[in-house]
């Protein structure tokens, strides 16, 4: 599978670990995933680990999936979405987490996997 969502230790929040470069497909297939996931168990945290998974979905596609879909799927407003991601790949999730703020999530991009998973705890 090109992604895999587990329960943190403490299980307070889902992990999110993409494996490939993110298509409008793949987005699809892991956020509705992680959607059912978070309904099941009551998750409002999020760290999705795409540090191998260079962004190839345009502005469009994410903003659909964050202003449109994200919400009919169930992620609430005011949940918390860390963004992992490779130092290569920060200027192509830039726009991700700003889109996330605009839409009332509270997002943050880290490149330090530590540093994403104490602010996901917080």
């Amino acid at each position: 599978m090109n992604f895999d969502i587990l329960i943190s230790k403490n299980k307070t929040y889902l992990n999110i670990h993409v494996k490939e470069a993110v298509t409008l497909d793949l987005l699809e297939k892991f956020i509705i995933e992680a959607a059912k996931q978070a309904n099941a168990g009551g998750f409002n945290k999020f760290l999705f680990d795409l540090r191998q998974a260079p962004n190839q979905t345009s502005n469009f596609g994410h903003y659909d999936f964050v202003y449109d879909r994200s919400k009919k799927l169930g992620f609430r407003p005011g949940s918390k979405h860390a963004l992992l991601v490779s130092l290569e790949d920060v200027n192509d999730y830039r726009f991700v987490e700003t889109i996330l703020l605009n839409a009332g999530y509270q997002s943050k991009m880290f490149t330090d996997e530590k540093a994403a998973t104490e602010w996901v705890e917080q």
